[in-house]
């Protein structure tokens, strides 16, 4: 005779999950998405799954809003969601009705915000951003201590950086960018509740499975919007500011801009633009699961401090799979197809629309 299941809400939260992943399998291997999909991109679409589920295990199973720590949102083998190789990201769940403490001492950064993101506590993308706050907010330096305190209203008594949170409030999610995050310091910072909760209680079915739900749920959300579909080949977009009314983790700082690349193995090719006045730009590229190629092996970015510029301060930078032996030369690390992203933090005026083309390789040298 069967016995029955001592966690009934458990098992079937994690059946649920399982079916997820199935499903999930399918907008990489079956979907109409996948169609143009080569075998390296549906290797690349399996990798990305375990990666999806790692987080989502991180940020919606383990991360606790009573007691909350700060977990990494990418590394150099493990990433989600647009990640920038020159920037640092960390992730701490909120409740609306808690109050918190942002402590720590800046790095030699050139930005650090804080971003504070409202929707619901399920494992959703959240719907919109509550408050952004930055370096330029936080009255620190580089090397200089700061705190900056998140709650529902103002303590009393305290005069520093607030930040007043919505009855919708569901995490901070933390941005450093650095000119080169291999040697650059980085800051450090730690968060902590105003009211610190008791050690939690063990976890019992109800809790869990609400846990494995929101995972299920954070893997359907994410599986919905990557891979992102084919776009126009060697064509890189409009410059288009993050609204803070859609959701998802964008920063309200920054002006994106998406394109792709697909190339033969003598081609190459050249992005040319200005940069207004902005803390920082830059050109990366990625795979069709928004994730930066291997930047540990290979250089797939430049930025505003590495590029070498012109005269008059335009740059021209070129994608292709070896090095043509001019300046500003960015890898395809091996792949004959990905994204080209660039973005702008904090530019002073709206940048121009990159211009783009195909030549031979030779034809740069």
């Amino acid at each position: 005779m069967a016995v029955p299941n001592p966690a009934p809400g458990s098992a079937a939260a994690f059946r649920a999950l399982l079916d997820e992943l199935a499903a999930a399998e399918a907008s990489f291997t079956t979907d109409a998405r996948a169609a143009d999909l080569d075998a390296a991109g549906t290797v690349d679409g399996y990798r990305h799954l375990t990666h999806l589920l790692g987080y989502a295990l991180d940020l919606y199973c383990e991360a606790d809003a009573e007691r909350p720590a700060f977990t990494p949102l990418a590394s150099p083998t493990r990433k989600i969601l647009g990640d920038n190789v020159d920037s640092r990201y960390f992730f701490a769940p909120l409740r609306g009705d808690r109050g918190y403490r942002i402590e720590g001492v800046r790095g030699d950064e050139c930005y650090l915000a804080f971003c504070v993101y409202g929707g619901k506590p399920d494992g959703e993308w959240s719907e919109r951003v509550v408050a952004n706050v930055s370096q330029k907010d936080l009255g620190a330096g580089p090397g200089e201590p700061f705190a900056l305190v998140l709650a529902p209203t103002r303590p009393p008594g305290w005069t520093g950086p607030f930040v007043a949170l919505a009855p919708d409030t569901v995490c901070v999610i933390s941005r450093e960018y650095y000119a080169d995050p291999r040697t650059g310091r980085p800051a450090r910072f730690a968060i902590a509740a105003l009211a610190p909760a008791p050690p939690p209680p063990p976890l019992d079915d109800d809790a869990l499975a609400r846990r494995l739900r929101a995972v299920a749920t954070f893997v359907r959300e994410t599986v919905r919007v990557v891979p992102l579909p084919a776009l126009p080949p060697n064509v890189v977009g409009p410059p288009m500011p993050w609204s803070p009314h859609v959701p998802g983790w964008g920063t309200p700082d920054n002006v994106y801009a998406l394109g792709a690349f697909r190339l033969g193995p003598d081609e190459a090719l050249v992005i040319e633009g200005r940069s207004p006045a902005c803390t920082y730009w830059g050109v990366q590229v990625w795979n069709r699961y928004m994730q930066s190629l291997d930047w540990r092996h290979h250089r797939v970015s430049l930025n505003g401090t590495q590029a070498a510029l012109a005269p008059d301060g335009r740059w021209r930078i070129v994608v292709a799979h070896r090095d043509p032996g001019v300046p500003n030369w960015v890898s395809t690390a091996g792949c004959t197809d990905g994204l080209v992203f660039c973005r702008w933090l904090q530019a002073e005026s709206p940048p121009e629309q990159p211009a783009s083309r195909v030549v031979p390789l030779a034809a740069l040298r």
